[in-house]
């Protein structure tokens, strides 16, 4: 059962994060460097036990981060020299916060939502790793201690082992991800512990490289569950967490069963995040399979809105469906009769968009000589074109011209559906670089911005454009010479929303 603990010990402003204002531990001071001498570490089957040999490779690693040399690395100085680290309140350092700035987002999500994403991360971050810490300085003063005196024995009597569980807690987060620590659960940790106590000294070099010390915790922690709903003899599943509307007495166990089953790149992995919201009007359903090393992972992960599916989430969590899952994602909604959502907000496309994108990622025309998805990587403009129905036509100097343009592609012409180039993974800057005509129109900007252009320079090779460039007024403050020269050579004008 997952397990919570109260009383936060660092709980700094989330708002207007930037590199300049990091939230900090009040309780730590400076890092002072050690002034001993010795070389390094010792045979990996010499050291008392293996967190103490973890122990010294995670500090041989970060030396400068805990403020030592490599005096302390050697069998026989390690144990010391980590209790002084905690001493020294070297240990719990301060959290890395996730850096809006330096996440790769789609161009078409707004700054406000970048920033309001990136908030809502890092304060999931610090709650989660403020149980951790909690836990790890009072294991004993747990509500389950008293089931787990086992547990409690092997923290408070092993530094190393601290070090290791806080370090594997923390070692996915970085200033440009958006991963979130994996929940606290006493029954999983007993049983990684045990895992690694068992590790042969001979074996614990080649051993303890992979899976890591948190690939089998979090491991631990999803099949404890399935096996929980007997569901974890399969090599592979379909979970679907029941929504809180549909299930109100099990509120809180579904909604820490999506924390555990959701990807470390899912906002669904807290509460704090997404993972209530997730499920306040339909259900969740997530796709996992077992990996090379038999652990589970968690590789599609579907919202729902009411009764019809909202989104659809791989790993990468970009919007794009995984091109090795689609058929397994098609299968599952169309065996459970499910229907999907058809829309285009800011975060990104619906369910339906996220299908018909996928779909023509996927097309391959035999006479175009490589699939869309390969026109795409390779920026072939002219196959591009020809994938998004729009065939340019190439002039005496190798240039391109083109028929209207407009940042939008037409994926069903009996609904009129259509979807911004940049959902689909294209870059305008790419496709209109060797377009020297547009012969019609110029359509940069649109009442949904969502279908606004995103171009971030002006088409280095367009000389006409022979009907109206429609343009925003920001965009023609940045490219308002340009417009008016390309408009007046192809006698056509320019339009300012």
């Amino acid at each position: 059962m997952l397990n919570y603990i109260n009383g936060a010990s660092f709980s700094p402003k989330i708002n207007n994060i930037n590199q300049n204002n990091q939230p900090r531990y009040s309780s730590l001071s400076p890092l002072r460097r050690d002034t001993v001498s010795f070389r390094g570490m010792s045979a990996p089957s010499t050291y008392k036990s293996v967190f103490h040999y973890l122990g010294a490779e995670i500090i041989k690693n970060n030396t400068k981060k805990y403020g030592v040399d490599g005096s302390i690395l050697s069998s026989n100085n390690i144990e010391n020299g980590i209790k002084t680290l905690f001493q020294e309140n070297k240990v719990y350092t301060e959290p890395v916060i996730s850096n809006y700035r330096k996440i790769k987002w789609k161009n078409y999500v707004p700054q406000d939502v970048r920033e309001f994403a990136t908030n809502k991360i890092n304060e999931a971050r610090i709650s989660r790793l403020d149980q951790w810490k909690t836990f790890l300085e009072s294991p004993e003063s747990h509500e389950e201690a008293k089931n787990n005196s086992k547990l409690v024995k092997n923290l408070t009597s092993n530094p190393s082992l601290k070090l290791v569980i806080w370090n594997a807690i923390n070692s996915e987060l970085k200033e440009n991800n958006r991963h979130i620590p994996v929940p606290l659960d006493l029954q999983a940790l007993s049983e990684t512990i045990h895992g690694f106590k068992k590790i042969e000294s001979k074996d614990r070099a080649v051993r303890c490289a992979s899976p890591s010390f948190l690939d089998i915790y979090t491991h631990r922690l999803r099949d404890n569950l399935l096996v929980e709903k007997g569901l974890s003899d399969n090599k592979s599943i379909w979970i679907k967490v029941p929504s809180i509307k549909h299930d109100k007495d099990n509120k809180s166990k579904n909604i820490e069963t999506l924390e555990i089953l959701s990807c470390k790149n899912w906002c669904t992995r807290s509460s704090l995040d997404k993972a209530q919201a997730a499920l306040e009007d339909g259900d969740f359903h997530v796709y996992l399979e077992r990996d090379k090393n038999n652990l589970w992972q968690p590789l599609v992960g579907m919202a729902s809105e009411g009764n019809k599916i909202d989104q659809i989430q791989g790993v990468e969590n970009n919007n794009i469906i995984p091109l090795n899952q689609f058929e397994n994602i098609k299968k599952y909604i169309t065996d459970n009769g499910i229907k999907c959502q058809s829309a285009i907000v800011d975060e990104g496309p619906k369910a339906y968009q996220q299908i018909l994108i996928r779909e023509k990622l996927n097309e391959n025309r035999p006479e175009l000589g490589k699939s869309f998805d390969r026109a795409l990587r390779e920026e072939d403009t002219q196959t591009i074109y020809n994938y998004l129905n729009k065939p340019a036509k190439t002039l005496e100097d190798g240039k391109l011209q083109i028929k209207t343009y407009k940042p939008a592609y037409l994926a069903n012409a009996n609904s009129g559906i259509s979807i911004p180039y940049s959902m689909i993974g294209i870059s305008e800057d790419a496709i209109l670089k060797d377009v020297k005509v547009i012969d019609g129109d110029m359509i940069l900007d649109d009442k949904n911005k969502l279908f606004s252009s995103s171009i971030t320079t002006f088409p280095p090779s367009l000389e006409k454009v022979k009907g109206k460039i429609i343009c925003s007024k920001e965009q023609y403050e940045k490219y308002g010479e340009d417009l008016q020269r390309v408009a007046k050579n192809g006698n056509g004008k320019v339009v300012v929303y």
